[in-house]
């Protein structure tokens, strides 16, 4: 496979902005549901100080393991994922279909290569995921986004060919042009 360079601009994400995230998200999913800390812990098999200490974001210092998040996101039925998504993320996903990058990535991948693509996933092969993979990555290559946006269009392909490679990369490349653009706001001040 292809190796792709990472963007020239350091990407910094603080583990605080991420914790303090996933505190926010925990506390509004779990308030919206009417739900004490302990019927939490409980549902999701943990102690209610962790839940505590989750909700507590970056100045409790907290670092769950991925099954205590899976296991809060079953107790609250949502994904694992909306614990960790924060406005950025969101606003991404929302642009993403509308956005230039949406567009050129979708330009470069044929109607051929996604029957190509579906085909060899189906296969149930490695190798031939790590081929269909690198057909998705190519394309959101060639539309000249990102080694990040090229990434997220690898894992959308690897899920949904097409539209999840299309909409890997614009969410990425969305997601870092505001991650990039709140680093240069922080670096004026």
């Amino acid at each position: 496979m292809t190796e792709y360079s990472t963007d020239a601009v350091a990407l910094s994400l603080p583990i605080e902005d991420v914790q303090d995230t996933l505190a926010r998200n925990l506390s509004a999913a779990r308030g919206a549901l009417g739900m004490s800390q302990d019927q939490l812990a409980a549902a999701a098999g943990i102690s209610r100080a962790t839940v505590n200490q989750l909700e507590g974001g970056a100045s409790a210092k907290s670092d769950p393991r991925l099954s205590t998040l899976v296991g809060l996101a079953a107790a609250l039925g949502i994904s694992p994922v909306f614990l960790l998504l924060g406005r950025d993320e969101l606003n991404a996903i929302a642009d993403a279909p509308k956005s230039k990058e949406a567009s050129d990535v979708g330009s470069h991948l044929t109607s051929a290569e996604l029957g190509t693509i579906r085909r060899l996933l189906r296969s149930g092969v490695a190798k031939n995921r790590t081929r269909a993979v690198a057909m998705g990555a190519t394309a959101a290559a060639t539309a000249g986004v990102t080694a990040g946006a090229i990434a997220a269009a690898a894992i959308g392909t690897a899920l949904v060919p097409g539209i999840g490679t299309v909409l890997g990369a614009a969410i990425a490349a969305g997601w870092l042009a505001k991650k990039k653009l709140d680093g240069k706001k922080k670096d004026d001040e």
